[in-house]
C-alpha cells in the first residue's frame, strides 16, 4: 500500500541537519565632516553652528530619519546644547542655535563640542533553514538560536503525503515555528523542497506565503515513485529596524566662530 509506505517512511525520516544562513547586510556609514560657528559677534544672543555629515547607504538599507545633537562647554566650565530631531533621510547638514554666553558669565565665549548624528534606518534581510531530512532512526536535533539580528526560525516537520494532492502526485507538508524580537518585522516566507528519487531524478518545488503562516504544501513527484531524501528549506524576509550614532569632538576655533 503506497499510503503505509509513506507513513513508514515518514516516521523513519530524521530532521538532523538543521542549519540558518542569513544574508549580510550593513548599517550605513556616516561621518561628520564639519561643524562650524556661523556667527558669534559679541552683541548677538544666538550663536549659529553648522555641522554637516555624509551618508553611505548600502543597497538594502533605507535611511528613516536624522537627529542631530550638540553639546558644548563653554570657557568658564559651563555647558549647554542643542539638538534637531526628525531631519527627513536626505539630510545632511543641519543648523542648530546656542546662547553666545552662558546665563551667569557674559564673558564666557563657546570653547569645546561634541556633535552626534545618530541615523534611525532599516535593512531589507533575509535568512534561510536549511534542513536535510533522510531516511534514518532517530530524533531530530534541535536548532540552535539565532543571532538577535534575524528572526528565530525552526522547521519542525516535513511528512510525505497523497490525500488531497493533485491526482498521481505525492506532496510534502512543512511546518515550522517563527519569532521575532521587536526590532524585526517579517515580510514573508518562501518553502523549498528537492525530493531525491531511487533512480536519481529530483522533483523540487517552492511556494511563497505570508509572514502570518506557518505551513506551506509543496510537490515531491509522483506518487508511485519513492522518495529517499528531501532537503528542505525556509527562506524569511524580514526588515531589521536599528540605528547608529557618528560621533566628532573638538575645539572651537576663533576664526571658525567669526564666520
Amino acid at each position: 500500500d503506497r499510503l503505509a509506505a509513506i507513513e513508514d517512511m515518514n516516521a523513519a525520516f530524521d530532521l538532523r541537519e538543521q542549519k540558518q544562513i542569513q544574508n549580510q547586510a550593513a548599517a550605513p556609514d556616516v561621518q561628520i565632516t564639519q561643524v562650524k560657528g556661523l556667527s558669534a559677534l559679541n552683541d548677538r544672543v544666538t550663536t549659529e553652528v553648522e555641522i554637516r555629515w555624509t551618508a553611505q547607504v548600502p543597497r538594502l538599507t533605507t535611511i528613516d530619519e536624522f537627529d542631530v545633537l550638540l553639546e558644548v562647554r563653554y570657557s568658564d566650565g559651563s555647558k549647554g546644547a542643542a539638538r534637531s530631531q526628525l531631519l527627513k533621510p536626505s539630510a545632511r547638514a543641519a543648523i542648530l542655535a546656542l546662547a553666545t554666553h552662558p546665563r551667569q558669565n557674559g564673558n564666557a565665549i563657546l570653547k569645546d563640542f561634541k556633535a552626534a548624528v545618530k541615523v534611525s534606518f532599516r535593512i531589507a534581510s533575509s535568512c534561510v533553514v536549511i534542513q536535510q531530512v533522510a531516511a534514518a532512526q532517530g530524533n531530530g536535533v534541535r536548532p540552535q538560536p539565532g543571532p538577535s539580528s534575524q528572526p528565530e526560525v525552526s522547521i519542525t516537520a516535513a511528512r510525505l503525503f497523497t490525500q488531497g494532492c493533485s491526482t498521481g502526485q505525492q506532496c510534502v507538508d512543512l511546518k515550522w515555528t517563527a519569532a521575532a524580537p521587536r526590532n524585526i518585522t517579517i515580510t514573508d516566507f518562501t518553502a523549498s523542497v528537492e525530493a531525491l528519487h531511487p533512480n536519481g531524478t529530483k522533483t523540487t518545488d517552492s511556494k511563497t506565503v505570508t509572514n502570518q503562516e506557518r505551513q506551506a504544501r509543496l510537490q515531491a513527484g509522483p506518487a508511485n515513485v519513492e522518495v529517499i531524501s528531501m532537503r528542505v528549506s525556509l527562506l524569511t524576509s524580514f526588515s531589521l529596524i536599528d540605528s547608529k550614532t557618528a560621533v566628532k569632538e573638538g575645539t572651537f576655533s576663533f576664526d571658525s566662530l567669526k564666520g
